[in-house]
């Protein structure tokens, strides 16, 4: 399947880190979710109902994540992985989280790919 549903780069602040210090304030964090599926049916009647709503994937992950506290970039990912399966039934998703809190790093970045149907 080449067809691909790409958020990159969605923002949200939440508490995450390992330290006491790192938790107390929001942190930005960036995520990327990918999600293969087929295009051409959406495509042909140009109809939202026969793809995936990324709208409604951006909502779903933004509400979750911005309610918790981490403290490990992986939990978030194995997090955002299930709520996109467990709500939109991809036959896999790919997740990313990103921090950009440390000096003289561009990225911190966990990647993590779930299967999904």
């Amino acid at each position: 399947m080449a067809d691909w549903l790409k958020i990159h780069d969605l923002i949200v602040e939440c508490h995450i880190g390992v330290f006491e210090w790192e938790r107390k304030a929001l942190q930005k964090i960036w995520i990327d979710i990918e999600i293969p599926l087929r295009t051409q049916d959406a495509a042909r009647a140009d109809e939202l109902k026969k793809t995936v709503d990324y709208g409604s994937v951006v909502t779903a992950v933004r509400n979750h994540v911005q309610h918790k506290t981490y403290q490990l970039m992986e939990t978030m990912a194995e997090e955002v992985a299930g709520v996109v399966v467990g709500q939109f039934h991809p036959s896999q998703v790919s997740v990313r989280i990103k921090k950009r809190s440390l000096p003289g790093i561009g990225e911190a970045v966990v990647e993590i790919v779930r299967g999904g149907k």
